[in-house]
């Protein structure tokens, strides 16, 4: 089974997304990037990586750009990740192209997705990094 990381500060945003991904995967979740880093490094050292990680932009403790960044730096130190990397998605409610720009850009993530968005939106890009079978 996949194992997914939510990381958001609103608990509505952490709850629906869990329970929409319970159908096909483990999802842990925390709210704020200080422990989404630490429950992403726990499960390195367990040996069992996050399959996707969904980010949201505007937390306290640490923010999700300043999550991502540490993530992708802790990957080019791992060697788990030598062809590849963790997936994640930005769910942000900014619809700002800075904010885009920033994580897209700078390949940082793998989708940028505004709040709301629909469920059938959300399983398009699951299949489409080939994370859920259709």
């Amino acid at each position: 089974m996949k194992r997914f990381l939510v990381v958001d500060d609103e608990d509505m945003g952490r709850l629906m997304l869990q329970d929409f991904f319970a159908e096909f995967s483990t999802c842990d979740t925390a709210a704020n990037g200080k422990d989404g880093l630490l429950l992403y490094e726990k499960a390195l050292a367990d040996g069992a990586p996050y399959d996707l990680l969904c980010v949201d932009i505007i937390m306290p403790e640490m923010n999700g750009l300043a999550l991502v960044r540490k993530i992708r730096e802790i990957e080019q130190s791992h060697p788990v990740f030598t062809d590849l990397h963790t997936k994640i998605f930005v769910i942000s409610s900014s619809d700002s192209a800075w904010d885009k720009a920033d994580f897209l850009l700078d390949n940082l993530c793998d989708n940028y997705i505004v709040k709301p968005f629909s469920r059938s939106d959300l399983m398009e890009k699951l299949h489409a990094i080939k994370l859920v079978e259709s």
